[in-house]
């Protein structure tokens, strides 16, 4: 007799495969069904696009990092995200939490609410409310193989864009309060910088330094000079504690100021081939191609670096819907096309061969086939010696957990396989994870657009999960034989 999970509960497909289904009690639900064998899941269901095979073919050992709480975490989201039954009033609820001043809906002074959210949602894609728990995760991440972790201070701003008061900007705010805005923007930035290793990272949203820097960002006004003080002591600490900042994208209101400014602290600081100052640019933006031309003409004429992290795009719920492109194919052709042009150096407008720009790359995506072709892309163009750019790869925590762990498994197999050979030097790109930190109620917003990007890519959600299982499954098994489960990078070859 043969089983199979029907779609009258949906919400549980992923874990179909958990189970031994010739074993069910019969107390088991109705949604279990005895049906014919020809609508099992098939392998053909669970086959992976040719186009990601150089990753996937590091799978067992690359999932074998992942601690158990995470994979179950991820697959009980991957339920949740992948249901328009639990998606639809889960998501309405997170929405509602995230804008509401009530304190009733505050995870931090409900501990009800707390105790559903932060087990749940925020300790999948956050570091942590404290020190403590930030340098665990911290040390967690670097123990399964990553180079390092870029953490971000969780406190920003998001304007409502069907808001139309969204101009009329905070001028009833006093300038005591406006200091005190920035200052513990600044003193949260720098209590991030103290938590960072050497060769990590600091994310910041310029958002996050309250109203007064908001309302110059909305007019295109110049950096107020108290900012341009905190930016100048947040920057002289990343240059004494040897690591680097990214100034994240935000809604397209902001944008041009958030480039603007931020170029301008790229000319001071990415000096010397060095790069302290990363600027990032989102793919699904229909200009992405003329900003990255525009600004490495820039940086070559003027003689700095340009350095950049590429994305997708992460603000389309509350968006220029216009100024995106229309499909989710012109996106990934728009992110592909850049990562193969700045990595051969084929750029428009500045030189092209040996006399390519130095610049500094960094690739975050979630996207599996994106990255498996940027990967390959390294590799050949190492092997035929035109590489320009050696990129670095990252993925949010939480978010693709995954792949990350399939890149560092393929580069160490990459620098094996080039030891075992002529003994020609291998660069392996390096991997890092991304977590912001902040209490529940400062990391909402962020929670927010994960809930809607993992909704979004509910397709690629549920491709992941199955692998997931067979791993949970090969942990109970070695379990049950006194075998290990968990394996270190040590015991992956890292």
């Amino acid at each position: 007799m043969s089983f199979q999970f029907t779609t009258r509960c949906p919400h549980l497909l992923p874990f179909r495969s958990l189970f031994d289904v010739n074993r069910l009690p019969a107390r088991w639900p109705t949604c279990i069904r005895n049906v014919s064998s020809d609508t099992a899941l098939t392998s053909k269901k669970l086959a992976i696009s040719p186009n990601r095979s150089d990753l996937k073919a590091t799978e067992p050992l690359a999932l074998a990092r992942l601690p158990t709480s995470s994979i179950l975490r991820t697959l009980l989201l991957g339920a949740f995200f992948s249901s328009p039954i639990l998606f639809t009033p889960g998501f309405a609820l997170l929405k509602k939490i995230s804008n509401s001043p009530s304190r009733l809906l505050n995870p931090d002074q409900n501990p009800i609410l707390r105790a559903i959210v932060k087990p749940l949602v925020y300790d999948q894609f956050c570091a942590g409310t404290n020190k403590p728990e930030i340098q665990a995760r911290m040390a967690q991440i670097k123990s399964l193989g990553f180079a390092g972790v870029i953490l971000c201070y969780g406190q920003e701003i998001q304007i409502p864009m069907s808001d139309p008061s969204v101009l009329n900007h905070g001028h009833n705010t006093t300038n005591q309060h406006l200091d005190q805005e920035l200052e513990q923007w600044k003193q949260g930035n720098l209590e991030t910088l103290d938590m960072l290793g050497k060769g990590d990272w600091l994310g910041m949203k310029l958002t996050g330094a309250g109203e007064q820097v908001k309302d110059a960002l909305l007019e295109g006004n110049d950096p107020p000079p108290a900012f341009l003080d905190a930016m100048d002591t947040i920057l002289q600490k990343t240059l004494l504690n040897n690591t680097r900042i990214w100034i994240d994208a935000e809604q397209q209101i902001l944008q041009p100021t958030i480039d603007r400014w931020t170029i301008n602290l790229m000319s001071k600081y990415n000096r010397d081939g060095q790069a302290i100052v990363y600027n990032t640019l989102q793919a699904y933006l229909k200009d992405s191609r003329q900003k990255i031309e525009s600004q490495l003409q820039r940086a070559h004429q003027d003689g700095w670096t340009l350095a950049i992290k590429l994305v997708r795009g992460a603000y389309i719920e509350n968006d220029i819907r216009s100024r995106i492109h229309d499909t989710k194919a012109d996106t990934d052709t728009s992110y592909n096309s850049i990562v193969r042009d700045l990595l051969s150096g084929t750029i428009t407008g500045v030189p092209s061969g040996p006399a390519f720009p130095q610049m500094h790359l960094f690739l975050a995506g979630h996207n599996a086939i994106s990255v498996a072709k940027a990967s390959k892309l390294v590799r050949e163009l190492q092997d035929q010696g035109t590489l320009k750019v050696l990129p670095e790869f990252g993925q949010l925590q939480g978010m693709a957990d995954q792949l990350g762990c399939e890149l560092l498994q393929h580069g160490e197999d990459a620098v094996r396989d080039g030891m075992e050979g002529k003994g020609k030097k291998i660069l392996v790109p390096k991997v890092y994870k991304c977590l912001t930190w902040g209490s529940v109620q400062q990391c909402m917003q962020y929670l927010v657009r994960r809930a809607v990007e993992n909704h979004g890519a509910t397709g690629a959600v549920k491709d992941g999960m199955p692998a997931l299982v067979r791993e949970l499954r090969r942990r109970g098994i070695d379990a049950l034989m006194g075998r290990g489960g968990e394996r270190s990078s040590a015991a992956t070859g890292g």
